[in-house]
């Protein structure tokens, strides 16, 4: 009798042990290959613009640009998406885009401490429309907007703009952002950061 009950732990300690590697096995390698050989096809909805302007691009201002740097004695205080000080945060998402196009449109959402605009970019050309500031404004609210504005296939992205990164566009027209984007930073006359995607 007790070897009977040996022999079954045996055989489910054994069991356990080929399910666990064929599960490991399935999940690091079939898979992710299985999930880029069918892609969602999900398409972004057209966002509504109802009086866009064409935004003018803001000329380089040369001048002594302050460094600001922020410290925090607690590590990870940043973790939550906040609109830092004189800064702002901006929320991308790539739109379908009209075939033969030699940069990608994309739709963006501009959100400082009192101003919100939502920007589309179509191959070099960006338009821009402000939008009511919500109430106690958060990074919550563009991702209701992208949402809204887009639909659940848009595929956003967000980063938090530093005041130091704002004036150093308005006076050199560089960022050092530009380095990590797969595009470049502008500003507007009106303040308004946005990204222009490279071409394709």
């Amino acid at each position: 009798m007790l070897k009977k009950i040996l022999d079954g732990l045996l055989f489910g300690f054994g069991f356990a042990i080929a399910f666990v590697a064929v599960w490991g096995v399935s999940m690091m390698y079939v898979m992710p290959r299985l999930w880029e050989s069918y892609p969602p096809k999900m398409e972004t909805r057209e966002p509504e613009f109802n009086k866009p302007s064409d935004a003018q691009f803001a000329a380089p201002k040369p001048g002594l640009a302050i460094e600001k740097k922020d410290f925090s004695f607690f590590k990870h205080a940043k973790d939550r998406m906040q609109v830092p000080p004189g800064g702002g945060i901006l929320a991308m998402s790539p739109m379908s885009t009209v075939q033969g196009s030699k940069r990608p449109s994309t739709y963006q959402l501009w959100m400082t401490e009192s101003k919100l605009w939502q920007i589309r970019t179509i191959e070099e050309k960006a338009e821009i429309e402000e939008l009511p500031y919500p109430k106690d404004a958060s990074a919550a609210d563009l991702d209701k907007l992208m949402h809204k504005n887009l639909g659940f296939g848009a595929r956003q992205s967000s980063m938090t703009v530093s005041a130091h990164d704002v004036g150093s566009l308005k006076t050199t027209g560089d960022s050092s952002r530009d380095d990590t984007l797969n595009g470049k930073l502008r500003i507007s006359v009106e303040g308004v950061v946005f990204v222009q995607p490279n071409p394709y």
